[in-house]
């Protein structure tokens, strides 16, 4: 599910691809690249450009080589997740090393509302979408059968993952942000820069304390209209934002809005939220829950957030009206 949403940033942005100095001869660079089917950007400050760029680039590299792994449309090497997917029901096969991780990771946190193995249904819709029709809803039912129960088994001892026959993994919903996070502890390994700000299509990551101690504000796009901010974010180094909505990836049969964020329990598009970002310290949890959240009722959607204290979200309900977390209340001002 490939769906994350452009962010407004009201960081400083760069010129694409350079170098310039301020008055203090803090260096700042932007790299843009093409990634995960989204714009991913990485910006940077600090003293030398030697070690801004070199660090981006090996943050770019660890982007690249999660992109490859867990790539379920095109082919990258035998452990990536397109060879598994295509020997399903085959038995157990050798896994790459973070397409293993992202599994793992999900598996810890079973939500009925949020499916790694929707594949087979996305595929059907991603047709449809081509076509400009609508899939049956015996055909989605289908579909759904192959992913419904323990689809996947994960051997931490041998590395490897056996998938039961029929099944398709599709990590889009987990994917960058867990390429974010990745890339930002490359970054902070490295190390040689004073801020830095990771975006891949709105999938987000803020490092170090800016010079004016002042915090990261980051704008929410309103869905309506992409000129326009649902309200800012003013958040500290180390958090992670990401947003999932309805208004980027979609197309319409008969006037009727068809996104690409699926209830996994019907296989349709989900038809509670608008919007849904999640604000909290990992791109791969951001990343997560905004799906999860998205298919949640608001009173669902706000029960689990309230009960989870590392979670925040700002959630756009179908009639336009914003539910906030009561930790985002000093944090978030509307329509700025």
């Amino acid at each position: 599910m490939m769906r994350k949403i452009w962010m407004i940033l009201l960081s400083s942005l760069f010129l694409q691809g350079c170098f310039f100095q301020d008055q203090n001869s803090t260096i700042h660079h932007e790299d843009t690249r093409f990634m995960m089917d989204t714009i991913v950007t990485i910006e940077t400050t600090g003293k030398s450009e030697d070690t801004l760029k070199s660090t981006t680039d090996k943050a770019f590299a660890a982007f690249q080589e999660i992109a490859d792994e867990t790539d379920s449309y095109a082919p990258h090497g035998p452990k990536d997740l397109y060879a598994i997917n295509e020997k399903a029901g085959t038995g157990p096969q050798k896994a790459a090393p973070h397409l293993l991780a992202i599994l793992k990771s999900a598996a810890s946190h079973p939500h009925q509302e949020l499916s790694l193995t929707l594949g087979p249904v996305i595929k059907i819709w991603n047709d449809n979408r081509e076509k400009k029709t609508v899939p049956s809803r015996a055909e989605i039912a289908d579909a759904l059968t192959l992913t419904k129960g323990s689809r996947v088994r994960i051997d931490e001892t041998t590395g490897t993952l056996t998938l039961m026959p029929g099944t398709q993994i599709d990590l889009g919903a987990v994917a960058k942000g867990y390429a974010v996070e990745e890339a930002a502890k490359v970054l902070q390994k490295e190390g040689g820069f004073q801020t830095a700000l990771i975006n891949a299509g709105g999938n987000i990551k803020v490092l170090g304390e800016k010079p004016d101690h002042k915090p990261w504000r980051i704008g929410i796009q309103d869905p309506k209209d992409p000129e326009k901010v649902l309200g800012t974010l003013s958040v500290p180094p180390g958090t992670a934002i990401a947003t999932s909505g309805d208004y980027q990836r979609y197309y319409e049969v008969s006037g009727v809005r068809y996104h690409h964020i699926l209830n996994p329990q019907t296989g349709w598009p989900s038809r509670n939220a608008h919007s849904v970002t999640v604000v909290t310290q990992s791109a791969f949890w951001a990343d997560f829950y905004s799906t999860l959240l998205f298919v949640m009722t608001p009173k669902d959607a706000m029960a689990l957030v309230e009960n989870n204290p590392s979670l925040e979200m700002v959630y756009q309900d179908l009639d336009g009206t914003l539910h906030i977390s009561s930790g985002l209340k000093d944090l978030f001002v509307q329509g700025q």
